[in-house]
């Protein structure tokens, strides 16, 4: 069976992606945002992805048996009031218009809802038979969280929150408050460790409820007509909460054009590092109300393994928190934690109704676009790119990365989700401490504070970070201990946490062999890894995006395929 997932809607959406699932197995996966440049696309249809999809696997569009769609839009629309299409073909046609897909029959058009396609994506895809599955994120179609059980191959929902209490609002809220952006709970999460924890029932406005939380400063029931979601209602109820209990005012935010950027730019009128408290006090807030959740969906379910998908997800402190519950024997967080993945959550879940066996993820989510040798030869020559071949480019890296050199890192297939994997990365010593600066400041051109995380090899998580378990995704934080601070200086939070990433050779070889290489010159199988992106770019996906990056961040070398690039 052949089915393609999708997520994406035109003018209604964010995080288009699609993914082909043959018999059960992930064939391919992209985001739109990868092909098009335009960071978390929205309102964008997935046509990029499905075009790579598709031909990834040598198929048309109409050698697919079902194109799966991660949100219940009809749904979604009729209950705020919003046209839909008579049929179910003019509805195809909108979303892969035949002049883009040619095709002398349609696939058959399923929409499955959003949460039950983010908890298909962690449960169908974690390799385990059972587990409590627990959704978080903005909002689905009536639902902003989600408390599920999956067993047998089945998944069954024991009881959902609403949009007006969502979780995932009130953490945008209080970015936007601190001048962040609605989108930017990865900066919040990152400036936290460096507050104070306050009054975290923002003055009785979020309250610990027996086994889960309540919130005064929205209804409940918020239903927004004439729009798809409650995001904009439910922050703004919350900002003017906020405006009334904490003593900083909102951070103001203002655009003006700079001159050096040649465009217009996010300006603040104080520095977001002043409102660390308060994000100190959402994110104790946020793990309060979840570990409250969990604790009642363990005890409940009997389960002793926790399942997680959906935005709030990519959440890595409170991963770690969980992780750490004693309740909590294995946790399994889907990588593609967003709404890219409910692409995969989509197919997944037709996939299963079908009766069709999915096989488990296994490390990686390299399932994008690959360019051979003799193809990123032709880039480089055509662009007039000085480079090199060196004999062993993981050797000739291991080389440079040990002499402080900052290295592009641009192999393989192209990787899902924010999080670079050892596949579009930009790599580095994780010491001196200076290293966090010098990339922070210069070559990603984002604040100080933000945190970097270590690749290591699996077989050394161990001695280095006394991990015991395979943690291949970069979304859980672990303590450091004493003896390895200054090993991974550049790569350990002012909490004294780090986001490991460990690799295994069955994953991804050549980086693997990278990190041994790197463990002869320096004594430790670990680097640095940040996503090769500039500020405010999604991650590189082809040989022009990692050049043109290149030729716009002072990185000391980049290594394409079997080349090497030097500054």
């Amino acid at each position: 069976m052949r089915i393609l997932g999708v997520n994406g809607w035109p003018g209604a959406s964010h995080d288009a992606s699609a993914c082909l699932l043959v018999d059960g197995e992930v064939v391919a996966f992209a985001e739109e945002e990868r092909f098009t440049r335009d960071k978390h696309s929205y309102g964008q249809a997935p046509h990029h992805a499905v075009a790579y999809c598709l031909a990834e696997a040598g198929l048309d569009i109409e050698d697919v048996d079902f194109v799966a769609h991660g949100w219940e839009m009809p749904e979604l629309l009729s209950r705020r009031g919003l046209g839909w299409f008579p049929t179910s073909a003019e509805a195809l046609e909108f979303l892969l218009p035949q002049r883009l897909f040619p095709r002398r029959k349609d696939p058959k058009l399923l929409f499955v809802e959003h949460h039950m396609a983010h908890a298909a994506s962690a449960y169908y895809f974690s390799g385990h038979d059972s587990g409590a599955v627990l959704i978080l994120d903005g909002q689905g179609e009536c639902e902003s969280a989600t408390l599920a059980v999956g067993s047998g191959g089945d998944l069954k929902v024991l009881r959902t929150v609403s949009p007006g209490w969502s979780l995932g609002y009130f953490y945008a809220a209080v970015c936007a408050y601190a001048g962040l952006g609605s989108d930017a709970a990865g900066k919040l999460m990152g400036l936290a460790p460096y507050g104070t924890v306050g009054d975290i029932s923002f003055g009785g406005a979020l309250r610990i409820d027996g086994d889960g939380y309540r919130v005064d400063a929205v209804p409940e029931d918020l239903l927004s007509r004439g729009r798809t979601d409650e995001e904009d209602e439910t922050v703004r109820l919350w900002m003017a909460r906020l405006e009334k209990t904490l003593s900083l005012p909102p951070n103001a935010v203002t655009r003006r054009y700079a001159p050096a950027l040649g465009r217009y730019a996010r300006v603040t009128a104080q520095d977001p590092f002043q409102y660390r408290d308060v994000a100190a006090t959402a994110q104790a807030a946020l793990e309060q109300c979840v570990l409250a959740m969990v604790r009642g969906l363990l005890r409940d379910t009997g389960e002793s393994t926790l399942l997680v998908a959906g935005g709030v997800g990519f959440n890595a402190t409170l991963n770690g928190k969980l992780m750490r519950l004693p309740q909590v024997a294995d946790l399994f967080v889907q990588p593609l934690a967003g709404d890219q993945g409910v692409s995969l959550g989509a197919a997944g879940w037709v996939a299963a109704q079908a009766g069709e066996r999915i096989r488990p993820m296994t490390g990686t989510v390299a399932w994008g676009p690959q360019w051979g040798a003799d193809a990123i030869r032709h880039v480089l020559t055509k662009t007039g790119t000085r480079f090199t071949e060196p004999a062993d480019i993981a050797v000739e890296t291991a080389r440079l990365l040990s002499r402080g050199e900052i290295v592009g890192w641009h192999q393989g297939r192209s990787e899902g989700g924010p999080r670079a994997l050892g596949h579009r990365s930009i790599l580095a010593a994780p010491f001196p401490a200076a290293q966090q600066d010098r990339i922070n400041l210069t070559i990603k051109d984002r604040e100080k504070w933000r945190p970097f995380a270590p690749s290591l090899r699996e077989e050394n998580a161990s001695e280095l970070l006394d991990i015991d378990r395979p943690l291949p995704y970069m979304i859980v934080t672990t303590q450091v201990p004493e003896r390895s601070r200054e090993r991974l200086a550049a790569a350990t939070h002012v909490d004294g946490t780090t986001r490991p990433q460990t690799v295994s050779a069955a994953a991804n070889p050549l980086y693997h062999r990278l990190l041994g290489e790197v463990k002869d010159r320096t004594g430790d199988a670990v680097v640095l890894n940040t996503s090769f992106n500039g500020n405010a770019e999604p991650v590189v996906c082809s040989p022009r995006d990692a050049l043109a990056t290149f030729a716009g961040a002072p990185l000391d070398a980049l290594a394409i395929g079997p080349f090497l690039v030097h500054r």
